[in-house]
């Protein structure tokens, strides 16, 4: 584990605000970070490489003005001179929708560092990339297999002008495998991963390769793929995805410059009633967990859409005063850690419930179209045709279309059960458009 560094940099952050207040900035903040990662990867099932990496940086932020200027670095010895520099491209850079960096608020006590983690060790995360390999490779010799895994440990500090001193400590796993399967001219790809900020059940080499080994063994047979609207069935990694032009629509600052289509309507029904999405990163040792955000101001549970009804927009610091809006504490304006709120049959039924559909797995080149109106289209990169309740083989040369809004107002079916961090069910949708050469 590395030397810490957090009580030998408050000090010199601190003094740095001064450094920008003397210099003519009217507020300043100063974050720096430090980390150390240690990982292993495989390729064509055999180790490839392993390595660790310790990385510094900082980053300055002020204002002068009215405009922002940023800089960032990661000599400690030059914390000044990129100070000066900022105040300096302050004076030409964006106009700031903001005067001042809020005070300290109240912050919810989340877990985001656990000492098991730190047990995770390189050799151990080599043992579990050689077990899932060797899984894979008892299903299929021929197959092309990369595995990795990596660990890290960091920590971070903001100071600002407004009084936030906040420290802070984070671990984090991942493990995942993806394998490529050529036969002739045929080629399927799959892979799946986990990540976790806690060293748990859920660091699981054997439950990852299955996983692959079942979308492997539903793609041994290929068959014609449905046509028209087609009712399509989502797990959760593929939800997660289909769900990125939503966010940009609850993006405050799209909302302020009337880029997106929800602009106005808030308290109006927008999706589906069985569909109720909160940001919660509250939620111990979860991947988006976080306490406070990039300016100071704490993180919140928030519900986005109530029963399909829009809640609520999402802001930073300077966004919400381009709005005329109260900040909600998202970096970036988006959503840290979305949670769909599960339905009451498990998966298993949802699926033996479909008569004639589209298990999709994956989409490739998802968002070609007008993605932020929610308009979408892209090739299946991997998915299966649903007969009379049964996977009976994939589909190739597929592609879907539609609008993300019109198919989440339809009837929407949401399994009880969710992917590791409980965040995203399995769905059932209606309304895409598939076709296939």
């Amino acid at each position: 584990m590395y030397t810490p560094m957090i009580e030998v940099m408050k000090d010199p952050l601190q003094k740095g605000l001064e450094v920008a207040k003397r210099l003519g900035a009217t507020a300043a903040k100063l974050a720096f970070n430090h980390a150390e990662k240690t990982d292993c990867r495989f390729e064509a099932g055999r180790l490839k490489d392993t390595g660790g990496r310790e990385t510094l940086s900082y980053s300055v932020e002020v204002l002068v003005g009215g405009r922002k200027g940023n800089t960032s670095g990661n000599r400690l010895e030059d914390l000044d001179t990129m100070i000066e520099r900022a105040v300096t491209l302050a004076r030409v850079g964006s106009v700031a929708h903001f005067d001042a960096y809020p005070a300290p608020g109240e912050l919810a006590p989340v877990k985001t560092y656990s000492e098991q983690t730190l047990t995770l060790s390189r050799e151990k995360m080599i043992e579990g990339c050689q077990e899932m390999a060797d899984l894979l490779k008892v299903y299929n010799p021929d197959l092309f297999i990369e595995c990795s895994a990596n660990r890290m440990e960091s920590e971070e500090l903001l100071v600002t002008s407004g009084g936030v001193c906040r420290a802070a400590r984070r671990t984090h796993w991942n493990l995942g495998a993806f394998v490529q399967r050529t036969v002739d001219t045929d080629m399927l790809f799959a892979g799946y991963s986990r990540g976790w900020s806690d060293l748990n059940a859920f660091y699981d080499p054997r439950g990852i390769a299955e996983k692959i080994i079942t979308d492997l063994r539903r793609g041994e047979t290929i068959v014609d793929s449905p046509k028209g609207k087609v009712v399509t069935y989502l797990p959760p990694e593929t939800l997660a995805r289909m769900f990125w032009p939503l966010f940009m629509g609850t993006n405050g600052r799209n909302v302020a410059k009337g880029d997106s289509p929800l602009a106005g309507r808030l308290g109006e029904q927008v999706l589906a009633s069985s569909l109720t999405i909160l940001d919660d990163p509250h939620q111990d040792y979860a991947s988006g967990a976080r306490v406070i955000d990039d300016n100071g101001i704490p993180t919140r549970k928030q519900t986005i859409f109530e029963r399909g009804v829009l809640e609520r927009f999402l802001y930073d610091l300077d966004s919400a005063g381009l709005a005329q809006a109260e900040p909600t504490g998202n970096n970036g304006c988006n959503p840290y850690s979305p949670r769909v709120l599960p339905g009451d049959k498990p998966s298993t039924e949802l699926l033996t419930e479909i008569q004639d559909g589209l298990y999709l797995r994956d989409v490739i080149g998802f968002g070609q179209s007008n993605i932020i109106n929610g308009d979408f289209s892209g090739n299946v990169g991997l998915g299966y045709r649903i007969k009379k309740g049964e996977i009976i083989g994939r589909v190739k040369n597929t592609m879907i279309a539609g609008n993300l809004y019109e198919i989440l107002r339809q009837n929407i079916l949401l399994s009880s059960d969710t992917e590791h961090e409980g965040r995203y069910p399995h769905v059932v949708i209606e309304g895409v458009s598939v076709s296939a050469g």
